[in-house]
């Protein structure tokens, strides 16, 4: 019974007496399963019997593998299924110095076409094939695997054409986990190919053999993870230039009074306690909660063109108790006295300080120091679940001053705004996502931001930067501390008529509103000139750009092949699932009606109002006609109103790989042409 009912632990704990009590054999039957488990247990983390397996988390198949090894003479072969957990743990290093010079073959899968009903499909497990130990490790590499004949069809491809991605087009315009092979995806490591994970996902001075293993796709991204390897600035080489939070803890910030959940909408930036779905790449105003909102699907995503300067989105929080208690459980920056503005909240030195390297004495002198709270600077944030399969992993973007954030969110606040907004402008970057990808981590905080590289200032790339994140007033104080005159002399690098050619040139020194980018295709057309200047910063290939979006980002490119905008740059439809009731749905739905929502279409041949409509009957259209969408907008204070968005024929789909070659010439070309002669 509590096995059917699936007691918790706490629970069964609590019953525990009273069960013995009513049924005395139990007691017996308890007593001799708790003897067999400790004994068990006891037995599996004894150090004489699993010396190499010290200080790792015990799970019986690491158990298995130095047995094999034991007991195989020295032409032996063992291979064995198991977790990822041996190559991903940060304190398995011992235990791998002795895995790399056994391991020949290693085969990761993903559960994705489940091959274990009962398992998650986005478990990772992988096959691996050991021997006698050599004298200098080489084993092949092979990741990202569905089914297990994509090995054998790896092994038996000629090398010629490319590397398949993770995902492949299906009919429909949707896609399906990709299960060809070919040989460049069959990966040699060596002690080079070691030594370069360790010095990119683990401590400074992890030897070789002690370096955990990324998921690589195909062998042309090794020269990829080389130039990462070559960046000279970190974030992990800035010590003391910045502090990292996650702030307010969900549960326990309730429990302790410190904040209380409430749906409303904030009087002041102050009041909004961010959430991770709030935001995504470069877009800190990107859903709203609604007014029921109790789960992460009751957001709506918000029309950037309809903002008023001042507008906040709804919060599930707000702060519960007075303003002096919210200040004080404020984290505060560890760094003293570079915020000319900030005159209060001092505290008496009592214990050892370190101010410009060197520590104080205790009880040398007992003068006031000024700390800041978190919430005096812009921040760069981003959102804590960072799924590689996700269609985006690192998700950044720069938080207004005021405004706090629970626990899903993680945030990391510099001494030098400058700096701030090289790392921000730098890891909105499609190649920062990928490299954060492959150290395989689902938790974006400090040990993944830490080896995220920083490009030097590049006006073109704090620009863009720019003028994504400052779409209200609140951020009107970093855009006049962060704008120069040359912002003006921006081009964009594309001709495209759904794109403004003078909107850099009308940009001034204090935030207007025509200071930021609100349509969908203008915002698209921004970030990928960033991906751009970013890969051409860390100094890769117009190649590696392109194999990398094609590779590790296969739900980006399918919700790529498929997004339509109208002349307005205004998506008109889109597969993606985060973007839930932006344009039109693919077919006709009468519940849309029930819904009060209403199409109309005004075209040479039709003319219709008041009815459901779909994509698949609009994407025809010829130029000149329109397709009106009105709909109940609860997304603004005073809501809910009606609104009418409308749409402009023809519809087109941009071709995110073509742009990208556009963009890389042009600003190769503006690179010669701003050189010194």
């Amino acid at each position: 019974r509590i096995a059917i009912r699936k007691l918790s632990a706490s629970e069964l704990a609590r019953r525990r007496a009273d069960l013995f009590a009513e049924w005395p054999e139990m007691q017996a039957a308890w007593l001799d399963e708790f003897c067999e488990q400790a004994g068990m247990q006891a037995f599996l983390n004894a150090r004489q019997n699993y010396p190499l397996l010290k200080g790792v988390q015990t799970n019986l198949y690491k158990c298995f593998l130095p047995q094999a090894w034991m007991l195989s003479n020295d032409r032996g072969v063992s291979g064995f299924l198991h977790p990822e957990g041996v190559y991903d743990d940060p304190k398995g290093g011992v235990f791998r110095e002795a895995v790399y010079p056994r391991l020949r073959g290693h085969f990761q899968y993903v559960n994705e076409l489940m091959l274990f009903p009962d398992v998650d499909h986005h478990a990772k497990f992988s096959v691996n094939v050991y021997g006698p130990v050599q004298a200098v490790p080489q084993f092949t590499h092979l990741a990202n695997l569905f089914l297990p004949r994509t090995v054998d069809a790896c092994f038996d491809h000629d090398g010629g054409g490319s590397v398949p991605g993770i995902k492949q087009e299906a009919e429909g315009g949707r896609s399906r986990w990709n299960t060809q092979g070919h040989r460049d995806r069959l990966i040699p490591v060596g002690e080079h190919e070691l030594a370069l994970f360790a010095q990119l996902y683990d401590e400074a001075g992890t030897p070789a053999l002690q370096a955990r293993l990324p998921a690589l796709h195909a062998r042309q991204l090794l020269s990829v993870l080389e130039k990462f390897a070559a960046q000279p600035r970190r974030l992990g080489d800035l010590k003391g230039e910045y502090f990292s939070t996650v702030m307010f803890d969900e549960t326990y910030a309730q429990r302790d009074g410190t904040i209380r959940r409430e749906t409303r909408f904030p009087d002041d930036a102050g009041q909004w306690v961010l959430s991770g779905p709030h935001f995504f790449v470069g877009t800190p105003f990107y859903k709203t909660p609604r007014a029921v909102c109790t789960a992460n699907s009751h957001y709506d995503c918000l029309d950037l063109t309809a903002l008023p300067d001042d507008y906040l989105p709804r919060t599930n929080y707000v702060p519960d108790c007075s303003p002096a208690e919210y200040a004080e459980r404020t984290p505060r920056v560890p760094w003293v006295g570079c915020r000319d503005a900030v005159t209060e909240d001092s505290t008496e030195v009592l214990e050892p300080v370190e101010i410009s390297g060197e520590p104080e004495r205790v009880g040398a002198r007992r003068e006031k120091i000024v700390t800041s709270k978190v919430t005096e600077y812009y921040r760069l944030a981003a959102r804590r679940g960072a799924h590689p399969a996700d269609e985006r992993s690192v998700r950044i973007i720069v938080l207004p001053e005021h405004v706090a954030h629970i626990d899903g969110v993680f945030s990391i606040t510099f001494r030098e705004t400058s700096v701030l907004i090289d790392a921000a402008s730098c890891w909105v970057s499609l190649p920062c996502d990928y490299f954060a990808r492959t150290s395989g981590k689902k938790d974006f905080r400090e040990a993944t931001a830490a080896m995220l590289p920083i490009a030097s200032c590049d006006l073109r790339r704090t620009t863009r930067f720019l003028v994504l994140i400052a779409l209200t007033n609140e951020y009107a104080n970093l855009w006049q501390s962060c704008y120069q005159p040359e912002f003006r002399q921006q081009r964009w690098s594309s001709d495209s008529p759904l794109l403004d050619p003078d909107f850099f040139t009308h940009l001034t020194p204090h935030w207007q509103r025509h200071c930021a980018l609100r349509t969908d295709y203008a915002r698209r057309q921004a970030l990928l000139e960033i991906d751009v200047l970013v890969a051409q910063a860390l100094g890769l290939t117009l190649d590696e750009l392109l194999t990398i979006y094609r590779v590790q980002f296969p739900v980006m490119r399918q919700y790529e092949a498929d997004t339509w905008y109208d002349q307005s740059g205004r998506i008109v439809f889109t597969p993606s699932k985060g973007l839930v009731g932006v344009g039109l749905p693919r077919t006709a739905r009468k519940a849309d009606l029930n819904a009060g929502i209403r199409y109309g279409v005004e075209a040479p041949d039709r003319r219709e109002q008041g009815i459901a409509l779909g994509w698949e009957d609009i994407r025809e259209l010829p130029a000149g006609s329109t397709v009106t969408k009105t709909f109940p907008d609860d997304t603004l204070p005073g809501g809910p109103v009606e609104r009418t968005i409308r749409y402009q024929a023809p519809f087109v789909r941009p071709d995110r790989e073509r742009d990208y070659r556009t963009a890389w010439a042009f600003f190769e070309q503006d690179h010669t042409e701003d050189s010194p002669a």
